[in-house]
């Protein structure tokens, strides 16, 4: 997220001055216009050009909170441009919030997620938020290549590809692409639910097509812990043979955010074993914009055999920023 608010820091304002709209207006317009679309780079003369804050994607997409810490301390704190100061003492939190919150209030379109629901990612189950990201995961000794792109307030579609190297001769273990919609957000119960559905062809080491609808959901209702889960039902054959799911409880404590989460398959055909893992893992910040972010933990099986596996994940969300900005 690139953002430039100002090229110097305001005076202070008296109590009548502390509408949203009018901190706006004498804070931010100068760069990004009256309406927030921002003016022309060769008329401020920035090295950056300002950023359009009419922009759904990017007013909705991060949290009040990183808004609010951008402002205060300016672009150079998160290593973003030089041109955005940092108001600092110059401005009281009331008013930096009730600037961030008419800022953010500038996208005129219904239907944008806010990005406080935007939880953590958790290992096994799929996020319900719309993103832009790409994940690289490992689990054992396979590893998953995970491309998302979002299109609109609520649509996502990916694509993946699985390896295995414990066999030279066989790497590529398969291939699924998905698509996501958001059904439904709450900000009132911060919750937010979607709908998706997977398909993985009988390539590599997949030997047969293999189908999964799935629901996804996040909740924070007491806005400290956060209960992520999945289920999902696995079609293979004309046939449904399992329902797999995942289940996580996770508190975001600064950069980071341990977490404990269940998954496996509830076997439907006779024959078949369900499963069931328990996968205690930290998620953590890596770049101060907060825009790469990793996660490490451990898979214990509870079935045999019992072998733990070290599960960890690599994501970069490139809608923010480029992967070497913003550290």
């Amino acid at each position: 997220m690139v953002i430039v608010l100002g090229i110097t820091a305001p005076a202070r304002f008296g109590a009548g001055d502390s509408t949203g709209a009018a901190l706006y207006r004498a804070w931010c317009s100068q760069c990004h216009g009256v309406d927030g679309r921002g003016v022309p780079q060769r008329q401020t003369r920035l090295s950056t050009r300002p950023a359009n804050l009419a922009d759904c994607r990017l007013s909705t997409a991060e949290t009040e909170r990183g808004w609010i810490d951008v402002v205060r301390e300016g672009g150079a704190a998160f290593g973003l441009s030089l041109d955005m100061p940092a108001f600092g003492d110059a401005a009281t939190p009331e008013q930096i919030r009730a600037v961030v919150q008419y800022i953010r209030s500038l996208c005129g379109q219904r239907g944008w997620p806010p990005g406080e629901l935007n939880f953590p990612r958790t290992f096994f189950a799929e996020k319900a938020y719309p993103e832009n990201e790409v994940v690289v995961t490992t689990h054992g000794n396979e590893q998953e290549w995970l491309y998302e792109r979002r299109f609109g307030p609520r649509f996502q579609i990916e694509a993946s590809v699985r390896t295995i190297f414990d066999s030279l001769s066989q790497a590529f273990g398969g291939a699924t692409a998905a698509v996501k919609y958001n059904v439904w957000y709450s900000n009132t119960l911060r919750s937010i639910a979607s709908v998706g559905i997977e398909a993985s062809p009988d390539w590599g080491r997949q030997d047969a097509w293999e189908v999964e609808p799935y629901v996804a959901f996040g909740t924070n209702p007491t806005g400290v812990f956060y209960v992520q889960g999945e289920f999902a039902a696995s079609w293979e054959e004309s046939q449904i043979t399992g329902f797999p799911y995942a289940l996580s409880l996770s508190r975001e404590v600064g950069r980071f955010a341990p977490m404990v989460e269940i998954g496996g398959t509830i076997a439907r055909l006779a024959g078949d074993e369900s499963t069931l893992s328990i996968v205690p893992q930290l998620w953590f910040r890596l770049s101060r914009l907060g825009h790469v972010a990793g996660s490490v933990g451990v898979d214990f099986p509870m079935q045999e055999p019992r072998s733990p596996l070290l599960v960890a994940f690599l994501l970069w969300d490139y809608a923010d920023a480029g992967l070497f900005r913003g550290w």
